[in-house]
């Protein structure tokens, strides 16, 4: 209850800490585009017995943008492994990735979207918690800990990626193409429900 309270109290004082964005970063070490894409190269594991595949994103941030009202947004969707250069993530319906997608595809465009597989952990805490329509600006600040977070834009995307991130991968989902991903065991070692979804990218 000690840690509760006293995040109570720092989490008032939170202040707008604009991210930095620069050119070089560990993120842009080793690159892969085209067909030197390989995502079946990780070792990424098959987490639960019953598991649909393998999901190298459970603790991931995905980073989308709004193409109406032009605001970007960091959430966190699990994400399985189709094959060397597709995954699939399910974002709840009524998420703000849900939300941005479904506006990109009724107005006829590929949705875009970066995904961050490691990252520090402060970068994920504001990922998975649940903020009121905001820029990625406003959640970055609130992940730093009073110091910018470096980003570099995305190659492929434009996103905002965390200059210091293990991987990260770029892409885009287009409408008619979604594949059955799922189900996923919860960390806790159940299932909810049949845990399917349908999932492009």
């Amino acid at each position: 209850m000690e840690f509760v309270s006293e995040w109570r109290k720092r989490s008032k004082a939170l202040k707008h800490i604009p991210p930095t964005v620069v050119r070089e970063g560990p993120v842009l070490e080793n690159i892969r585009r085209g067909k030197d894409v390989d995502l079946l190269a990780f070792p990424t594991p098959r987490w639960f017995e019953l598991d649909g595949g393998r999901y190298i994103g459970t603790g991931s941030v995905n980073i989308t943008h709004d193409p109406e009202e032009g605001w970007t947004n960091l959430g966190t969707a699990r994400v399985m492994i189709h094959d060397e250069n597709t995954v699939g993530f399910y974002i709840a319906p009524g998420r703000h990735g849900r939300i941005h997608r479904d506006k990109a595809f009724l107005r006829g465009e590929p949705f875009k979207v970066a995904i961050s597989v490691g990252h520090d952990p402060l970068i994920f805490w504001p990922a998975r918690s649940k903020f009121p329509t905001a820029s990625a600006n406003t959640i970055l600040s609130a992940a730093s800990s009073g110091e910018p977070v470096e980003v570099i834009k995305g190659e492929f995307t434009g996103l905002p990626i965390p200059a210091s991130a293990e991987i990260v991968l770029e892409g885009e989902c287009v409408a008619g193409n979604e594949k059955t991903e799922g189900p996923f065991g919860e960390w806790t070692g159940y299932y909810g429900s049949s845990s399917l979804g349908r999932s492009p990218l």
